[in-house]
């Protein structure tokens, strides 16, 4: 028997992470550009969604790789030790994702501490 024609689903998914990719890196490049140029207003909201979008596709990659290695077979163990080595690698790609992110959000809170007048 046939199966219907579903739309294939990870397709869509891979697709959507290139696309998050790609944006969070012509984020960086934009903000990058702007403080080579000199210009210090506008980048916070440019390194945010760089790292949002970075931290959101590397989460992407880490359930993938959780994926990849539920359905590794047992039986064959270099696809169960390639499967484990994406994990180590997308969890490592998470963390500094997750890094980069609180790094922006703590340099974007010493910058608005420096603004406030002080007050006696």
């Amino acid at each position: 028997m046939d199966q219907p024609n579903c739309p294939d689903r990870g397709a869509d998914s891979n697709f959507s992470f290139l696309v998050a990719v790609l944006a969070a890196a012509l984020l960086a490049l934009q903000a990058l550009y702007r403080e080579e140029a000199g210009q210090e207003s506008g980048l916070f909201p440019l390194r945010l969604g760089e790292s949002v979008l970075t931290l959101g596709s590397s989460g992407f990659f880490l359930t993938q790789s959780l994926q990849e290695l539920s359905q590794a077979d047992p039986k064959d163990p270099l696809e169960v030790r390639w499967a484990q080595r994406s994990l180590v690698a997308a969890i490592l790609v998470f963390i500094a994702a997750l890094l980069q992110f609180q790094s922006v959000q703590e340099q974007r809170a010493r910058e608005l501490a420096s603004e406030e007048p002080l007050t006696s």
